[in-house]
């Protein structure tokens, strides 16, 4: 999301050439956060993480409480698992979430608790991805994996992870109502009009 464009530079016109001496058929294809093309989605099976912050980057001390939101725009093809703040606010019922919640050490093998969250008003097909995620992308042996409804969350590590006990959007009607809209500066000027109305 707020990536520099260094490493695109440095691999246009330092990698780039010698992966083309490898593979004569190479076709490289630059393409930013939540547009990538269905060709690109397609070889993640709907399990598409983004992470928020920088590669190759060690946390002092103790990991951070992660908590990741199922998004999907347009078709199933296009979900994705995106990295938002950890606060309670951040929830909503028409969704569902993965919290995970580190509780000693700060590598791989440290014991976590891993929440599985589940919306009142997400779909089946949402929440069954959840669990298949949660279960292929955080279980491990030190990890203790829990699925949860709406509702029945514990307070003693979900809340307290999230900074305690927050409002939060309960309603998404605004799904319900699809909206193109067209930006243009063609006249000189920048202009927003409503198509399909």
């Amino acid at each position: 999301r707020r990536a520099p464009n260094m490493g695109w530079l440095t691999f246009t016109f330092g990698l780039e050439r010698k992966f083309k001496q490898l593979c004569k058929r190479l076709e490289v294809v630059r393409t930013h956060q939540q547009q990538e093309s269905l060709k690109f989605m397609s070889h993640f099976h709907r399990r598409f993480i983004i992470r928020d912050g920088k590669r190759n980057t060690k946390p002092e001390g103790r990991l951070p409480v992660e908590l990741f939101e199922l998004r999907s725009n347009g078709s199933a093809l296009c979900t994705r698992l995106v990295q938002v703040k950890a606060e309670a606010s951040q929830l909503n019922s028409a969704f569902c979430y993965i919290l995970n919640v580190p509780l000693e050490g700060n590598n791989e093998t440290s014991s976590a608790i891993v929440y599985a969250w589940i919306g009142t008003k997400s779909d089946a097909d949402s929440a069954r991805l959840i669990e298949q995620i949660a279960e292929e992308k955080f279980n491990n042996p030190w990890v203790s994996l829990q699925v949860l409804t709406e509702g029945s969350e514990p307070d003693n590590f979900f809340w307290v992870a999230l900074g305690g006990r927050k409002p939060y959007d309960t309603d998404a009607a605004y799904l319900n109502y699809t909206r193109l809209f067209r930006c243009s500066n063609e006249k000189g000027y920048f202009t927003v009009s409503e198509k399909c109305t």
